[in-house]
């Protein structure tokens, strides 16, 4: 017996034939396993683009598991969750004073240290071994 396929989204073993992969491969569990593995990686913006037009699934109602899970044609969301989800995509980036005042530190650091180096290495000073054109630049942003 030869080696057997190994379906990552199914978690399943199957023989190494073309044509029983290519059939396993348009299946309803690996379609499902496959759209599941890949809802994870959406961001609220995108689910809020799918879901915005469709109506509620009947499991949300019964407050049961839908059998079809991500390739549901309804949605899963109840209106309270589509909220708070809108209200987050909405949410404006706060600014962190600390975080962008310790990258500034940060870059004026790395010039300094960037001189330190080419200083050891080649015991000279950076400037001098920058090509002419680039020395212009430097001057001229100053």
């Amino acid at each position: 017996m030869g080696r057997k396929y190994y379906c990552d989204y199914c978690d399943k073993r199957i023989q190494n034939d073309y044509n029983i992969i290519k059939q396993h491969n348009v299946g309803l569990p690996h379609l499902r396993a496959k759209a599941e593995y890949f809802q994870q990686f959406k961001s609220i913006k995108e689910i809020l683009g799918e879901i915005k037009y469709k109506p509620p699934c009947r499991s949300l109602k019964d407050h049961s598991v839908c059998m079809f899970g991500v390739l549901c044609r309804y949605r899963h969301y109840t209106s309270e969750t589509i909220r708070e989800m809108q209200q987050f995509v909405q949410r404006p980036k706060e600014f962190n004073p600390k975080r962008s005042e310790r990258l500034r530190k940060y870059l004026r650091n790395v010039m300094v240290r960037t001189e330190l180096f080419v200083k050891k290495r080649y015991n000279q000073h950076a400037m001098e071994k920058l090509p002419p054109s680039m020395i212009q630049i430097e001057d001229s942003s100053k």
